[in-house]
């Protein structure tokens, strides 16, 4: 039996609005510049009409002021199941969300893994199924390659470790976004030559995107059922390409949320 891509499953994700999102520090290349507060809401906001117009639930979990980085949900941790492996941040800038996110998960009835765990670990910014057999996961910047030996006790997956080398592409979702069994879109350049050969051996069909693409975060997207939502910048090349994998675009603009280096994945969590 053929392995279903995660997109065709996704049922409900996690989102945090953003009540107290600004650019306080820089701990990524992209972080600069003053967040248009209202745009940011309205850009939120059509990420989530977005998504709920695929069919997808959007739960919430408020902001904590003080941590304006909340909003990038996905970085909480990994979930299958109803089981979560927990994120430890890198940056101390970031901790403080940690025990936001515990509670979070333990109100709503998640069995958390990895609490008490050494290793750095950025949960969906690093870490990103293509299918619920094949965990794509990404090291360098800011989590560590050996957590993903913990990371296995989630439950039967096979792991595939991925290179990242260029310090602007410091999560894998910066990079990488799975689309269905045999596709993924990408920017090769992000990747080590072994990970490259590993993705295109994997996922035959995979897109890359230009440098224009990538810094536009095009491949901070996500895939629900027939549809790729993206930040602007998707070019008629890639399109076109996604149209002949049977995927149409739909586009969200991101501009205040990049100030800070993230976009469309970045926002939520899938649970």
């Amino acid at each position: 039996m053929a392995r279903r891509a995660a997109g065709q499953l996704i049922k409900r994700v996690l989102m945090v609005p953003p009540e107290h999102f600004t650019v306080e520090y820089s701990i990524n290349p992209w972080m600069g510049g003053t967040v248009d507060k209202a745009k940011a809401h309205q850009q939120w906001n059509d990420l989530k009409k977005a998504i709920e117009k695929e069919g997808v639930q959007v739960s919430t979990l408020s902001q904590t002021k003080g941590l304006p980085d909340q909003v990038f949900v996905c970085n909480s941790g990994l979930v299958l199941g109803d089981r979560v492996y927990l994120s430890r941040f890198r940056h101390k800038e970031r901790t403080g969300e940690q025990a936001h996110y515990l509670q979070w998960f333990k109100e709503n009835g998640f069995k958390p893994i990895g609490e008490d765990y050494g290793e750095y670990f950025e949960g969906g910014g690093d870490a990103v199924f293509s299918d619920y057999k094949t965990l794509w996961a990404g090291y360098g910047a800011r989590s560590s390659k050996g957590v993903y030996d913990s990371v296995k006790s989630l439950g039967d997956f096979e792991v595939v470790i991925c290179d990242l080398i260029d310090p602007k592409f410091y999560h894998l979702d910066t990079c990488f976004a799975p689309v269905d069994e045999t596709t993924a879109l990408w920017y090769p350049p992000a990747f080590s030559e072994n990970t490259k050969k590993e993705i295109l051996r994997r996922l035959p069909h995979s897109i890359a995107v230009s440098q224009e693409e990538a810094t536009a975060f095009v491949c901070n997207a996500i895939t629900i059922r027939n549809t790729v939502i993206s930040p602007i910048g998707v070019s008629t090349a890639t399109r076109a390409a996604l149209k002949a994998r049977g995927f149409g675009v739909t586009e969200v603009d991101m501009s205040e949320f990049m100030k800070s280096g993230g976009a469309c994945q970045c926002l939520i969590l899938r649970l």
